[in-house]
């Protein structure tokens, strides 16, 4: 008689350390499906969280469906038995899991949790599989060479910022970099590659936890600088001008200097729509470009 199962040849594969974690550890999450940045991952832990719009929430949703306050998930531990339970806190949209409205119900793995217009699946999840929603999450929203979130993304977090906190002013920065043709053509056009991937890391480096830098197209990117004043987001410019102007880029054992220009607009002054405010500070970009670059303008008013 055949044996149904061949023993199969033993293999040694070298992995890196942390490469992969195949432990049996499952961690709870809320994984954002449709209506919101979608991909996210909220990772749930022992501590009561409440989630809304609002930014005194434990975990924001920044969402127009959402109230400000809009739903608690606590664990429960009764004997034995550990599970987590959500429970609406009278929000203005209703939450549903699995399209059934609720004030109080326990989530069970692969629940579909409607908050509002947004829709989130609980997971309990092992590392390996977290990862890969993490990794998601990345390709969906982020530029995979600079490492700022793509215009789509970027155009949600602004919108969002509008919608927060009307009394409170933001700043927004347009930037371009100086001679990046003139890199092309000496260097070859990886050299330029290079220096875009080296400028998204310095800006990101630049940039408070709070604010937010997005590639706006080829060496343009614009910046989000929550509740700071044009006054101040000048002096933050200033200092990102100053660091790429020192930067040392090297390609090939070649090494030379670049220079960044930048239009400054503040919110709702220069602009009440994500369309004015870019525009305003697209405007100040050009007029920076025409005071011979390497400077900082605002917008006018």
């Amino acid at each position: 008689m055949a044996k149904r199962y061949e023993k199969a040849d033993a293999r040694t594969v070298n992995l890196p350390p942390g490469a992969v974690d195949l432990s049996d550890v499952r961690r709870a999450s809320l994984i954002v499906l449709s209506g919101g940045e979608i991909g996210r991952e909220i990772e749930l832990s022992e501590k009561v969280l409440i989630l809304g719009r609002s930014v005194r929430a434990d975990i924001r949703i920044p969402a127009k469906s959402v109230s400000r306050k809009h739903v608690r998930i606590a664990l429960v531990e009764k004997d034995a038995d550990r599970y987590y339970e959500i429970t609406d806190l009278d929000s203005r949209n209703g939450t549903r899991v699995n399209n059934h409205l609720i004030k109080t119900a326990r989530l069970e793995d692969g629940d579909k949790v409607h908050m509002g217009e947004v829709l989130f699946k609980f997971l309990l999840q092992d590392p390996l599989e977290s990862r890969f929603h993490q990794d998601v999450h990345r390709l969906i929203h982020y530029d995979q060479l600079t490492g700022l979130l793509n215009m789509d993304a970027f155009w949600r977090r602004l919108e969002a910022e509008m919608h927060k906190r009307p009394e409170r002013p933001f700043s927004l920065a347009m930037t371009d970099l100086d001679g990046l043709k003139r890199v092309n053509d000496t260097y070859g056009h990886l050299a330029g590659r290079m220096v875009v991937r080296e400028m998204g890391r310095i800006m990101r480096k630049c940039l408070r936890d709070k604010d937010y830098g997005g590639l706006y197209g080829g060496d343009e990117a614009v910046l989000l600088h929550t509740e700071m004043r044009i006054e101040e987001a000048v002096q933050a410019a200033e200092r990102l001008r100053e660091r790429i102007e020192k930067h040392t880029f090297g390609y090939k054992g070649q090494s030379f200097h670049i220079t960044i220009s930048q239009g400054l607009a503040e919110w709702p002054r220069h602009g009440e729509t994500p369309d004015d405010l870019i525009g305003a500070a697209d405007g100040a970009l050009y007029a920076a470009k025409a005071a011979g670059r390497n400077c900082v303008k605002c917008a006018e008013g």
